[in-house]
């Protein structure tokens, strides 16, 4: 079931597929750079009077992979191992996992999960492993898919994962709505993607951001309520 909800209407003139990103977590920074993934796509939305949600659960996971290429713009990002994390609060220490090497994959050793004493925060920590034949491992930000219906952990943010580094990530409650004819796990960059709806749960007890595109097809005021309008 979602924590928070988002409902889109489509007040255009045209049929919209919407886009949905999250902020980019705060990192520690021997993360370096960090890559934000589409999360997830409408189906298409209806001129005029259609309307979209997504579901967002607050659960995270880390995950990792072994891409063929550098990471960039543009680039679908493929996990090979996922695992679901517990952010530290005040009573809560924080998930530690362990990424390493297996058989030329990133993987995380499920018998080798610490505990974090960073509040807000989960950990990734990577293995010793040669960096120059293991360049393109990446690890980062997780969660399940908006999309209703779907189950899968989506990659929402990643970055290249180097050796012997102990990773500290910071989920944000800030997502961002667009359109356009993409797909989950590829590599945006949203400052290009032209009009977005910035989505900003921080601090707030609402459970539902309601908004719509209007047929200026620019995005009209978010509304924030405890249901469904």
């Amino acid at each position: 079931m979602a924590d928070l909800k988002i409902v889109i209407k489509n007040k255009s003139d045209e049929v919209q597929q919407f886009l949905i990103f999250n902020d980019v977590p705060a990192f520690s920074q021997n993360a370096g750079k960090a890559w934000t993934n589409v999360w997830g796509c409408s189906p298409g939305v209806g001129a005029e009077s259609g309307n979209t949600t997504f579901g967002i659960r607050e659960t995270f996971f880390a995950v990792c992979g072994m891409q063929k290429k550098p990471l960039a713009t543009d680039l679908t990002v493929q996990t090979s191992d996922y695992e679901a994390v517990k952010l530290g609060t005040d009573k809560i220490k924080a998930t530690m996992v362990a990424m390493k090497i297996e058989d030329k994959g990133a993987v995380f050793d499920k018998h080798a999960t610490k505990e974090s004493e960073k509040n807000g925060s989960f950990g990734i920590n990577t293995s010793d492993y040669d960096m120059t034949e293991y360049k393109h491992a990446f690890c980062g930000l997780g969660m399940k898919s908006p999309v209703p219906e779907e189950e899968d952990v989506v990659p929402a943010a990643v970055w290249q994962a180097k050796p012997n580094q102990d990773y500290h990530i910071t989920p944000k409650r800030v997502y961002y709505i667009s359109t356009g004819k993409f797909h989950a796990g590829l590599i945006v960059d949203v400052a290009k993607l032209g009009q977005t709806a910035t989505i900003d749960f921080t601090g707030r007890k609402e459970t539902v951001a309601t908004f719509c595109l209007n047929n200026q097809l620019s995005y009209e005021p978010v509304q924030y309520s405890f249901g469904a309008d």
